[in-house]
């Protein structure tokens, strides 16, 4: 069969004059345009020209020019950015995206254009961050967002932060939990009025925020059971954000003792206004409890009445709990769940060093002596 060697091309019948037409790929419309010649031969060369170009870089010059896009500056793009995420995270995530953006990055990168944006500029940015490496790793998680996303939409080629060296890890401040001893003088020198929230923290390891968003509703005294259904978070202003935890190990049952049931019917006295929806714990002008509040109002007077120097904060209730009841020889397994963490390692990496262990040894050391036998001479003496 004979080559078309006219394809993509034909000659107009009244004027005689030669056109080329072509359908590609990305393309709304085929081309149809004249390629202004009579001659068969000029319109073959300036047909092969144009299939050059769309093979090469799929476009015609002449018909499609592609211009640059304007560089944007870094602001710009993050301000497109946010208007995106915060249809698609928590509004506590979006609060907290947005208090290390205005504070820490858009002072540093915001006018800056954003493909010029470069990895050494980004690491001497984190150098000259006076935190902890999890706080940087804070900050830049929305910078690194905010590139992804430029990059994602072709406003930039490529993404400095893929060269980056990763942040290494700083000594963290270390946890101060509460002996057994300490916890139970605490509980009786601590105002009555906040005596049950306290016994509560300490012998359940529950999170701050999902104590303060308990109800009655949650509270199942004749089967002694606290269900964590929700947190409640505060953003800028004071606004109170009610929420379901992030993750699903968080939403458990949590086993409660006698003595906790107890104090709880205590504070069911305070709190209980005949609805379910009555938040377990509140300050004493009826609003959810505030931790900076407890902080300072709460736990520093008692800890100088007790002589404890340490600065310890409510979160430490939870550190005591897990070091507590691993020392009493409580399964991990049950601590896991009692604290809403997904797996042990948690417990391992961040807890398990505070477990006091000055017999550590001692039981292998009697496993051998009880099943050792004894020299023969030694054997004879006897």
């Amino acid at each position: 069969m004979a080559k078309n060697i006219n394809h993509h091309m034909y000659q107009d019948k009244g004027s005689g004059v030669w056109y080329f037409q072509k359908k590609v790929r990305g393309r709304k419309k085929p081309y149809k345009l004249s390629l202004e010649t009579r001659s068969k031969l000029e319109a073959r060369r300036k047909r092969d020209e144009y299939l050059k170009q769309i093979d090469q870089q799929g476009f015609i010059t002449a018909i499609d020019t592609v211009q640059a896009p304007k560089s944007m500056v870094f602001g710009e793009v993050a301000m497109k950015w946010a208007d995106i995420v915060k249809t698609q995270v928590a509004e506590s995530t979006f609060w907290n995206y947005q208090k290390v953006m205005n504070k820490h990055v858009l002072p540093a990168f915001g006018n800056h254009k954003i493909d010029a944006i470069s990895s050494l500029e980004i690491e001497t940015f984190i150098s000259n961050i006076p935190r902890s490496s999890r706080t940087k790793q804070i900050i830049l998680t929305p910078f690194r967002l905010v590139m992804k996303f430029a990059q994602k939409h072709k406003i930039i080629q490529g993404n400095p932060f893929v060269d980056v060296d990763p942040i290494k890890k700083t000594e963290t401040k270390q946890k101060r939990p509460l002996t057994i001893d300490e916890i139970h003088q605490f509980v009786h020198t601590v105002n009555e009025f906040w005596r049950p929230l306290f016994v509560l923290m300490f012998f359940t390891g529950i999170r701050v925020a999902e104590t303060s968003a308990l109800k009655w509703k949650h509270i199942d005294l004749a089967n002694s059971v606290v269900k964590i259904r929700r947190n409640l978070v505060r953003l800028k202003g004071g606004k109170i954000v009610y929420k379901r935890p992030k993750t699903d190990s968080s939403i458990r049952d949590v086993k409660i003792p006698e003595f906790i049931v107890e104090s709880l019917r205590e504070q069911r006295k305070r709190t209980w206004k005949g609805n379910g929806d009555d938040f377990v714990f509140q300050n004493k002008q009826g609003r959810p409890i505030h931790r900076h509040t407890i902080n300072n109002c709460v736990i520093k007077p008692t800890l100088e009445k007790l002589g404890i120097t340490t600065p310890i904060s409510i979160k430490d209730t939870r550190a005591s709990f897990i070091t507590n009841a691993l020392d009493q020889n409580e399964r991990m397994s049950y601590v896991q769940k009692q604290v809403g963490h997904t797996t042990t390692r948690m417990i391992v990496n961040h807890y398990y060093r505070y477990v006091p262990a000055p017999d550590d040894g001692a039981k292998i050391e009697n496993a051998w002596n009880s099943t050792r036998i004894l020299p023969e001479q030694d054997a004879k003496k006897s």
